[in-house]
């Protein structure tokens, strides 16, 4: 006579350890983010250079748009089945340098104005300590541009974190890559 019995069944899957829901959309919607900005910069780049600008002139967008579309194949990979062709340890250090180098820049820029604010740091001489309106039009806007797709990349990585079988060094290697990658970018714009 089996023992598994229904009663026993259900028991069993009831104290087994539910998977990990798979969630898509913010890979997906880390991948729309970052796929509009690359379009409407990659068309801000053409006007230029149909106007007389060279690509040169254009070159720090170029670089920009080039980096955040292979964001945007990361993303994408992680999510749909053509991304099984990529070894899971490089998406995985892929998606959390990318949510790393776009939540390094406004997530400081938070805690200095935070600092400034509350008397514990004198303002520099820098943007960063701009208190008018356009500076928290810039702040704001660069939430915009860097902070919401580095939280969509951010849960991205979580969310493919939990459903595949990589070493955690990769997170930590992912995030310190993005971290020198946005040193270097910073030493080569100047």
């Amino acid at each position: 006579m089996s023992t598994n019995t229904p009663q026993s069944a259900a028991t069993s899957s009831a104290t087994a350890r539910p998977k990990a829901p798979y969630r898509r959309w913010p890979a997906l919607a880390a991948a729309s983010y970052i796929g509009t900005f690359c379009l409407v910069a990659g068309v801000a780049v053409l006007w230029n250079v149909a106007h007389g600008a060279s690509w040169g002139e254009n070159g720090v967008v170029v670089l920009a748009v080039s980096l955040r579309m292979l964001t945007v194949a990361m993303a994408l990979a992680s999510v749909q089945p053509w991304g099984a062709r990529v070894p899971s340890w490089i998406l995985l250090a892929g998606l959390w340098g990318a949510a790393a180098v776009q939540l390094m820049y406004p997530l400081a820029e938070t805690v200095v104005k935070a600092l400034i604010l509350t008397g514990v740091m004198a303002p520099v001489h820098k943007g960063i300590s701009n208190m008018s309106p356009e500076g928290w039009f810039n702040f704001g806007a660069m939430w915009v541009v860097f902070g919401i797709p580095g939280i969509l990349f951010l849960l991205a990585a979580l969310s493919y974190r939990s459903r595949t079988a990589v070493r955690s060094r990769w997170v930590l290697l992912g995030i310190l890559g993005g971290v020198v990658l946005l040193g270097g970018l910073g030493v080569l714009i100047g």
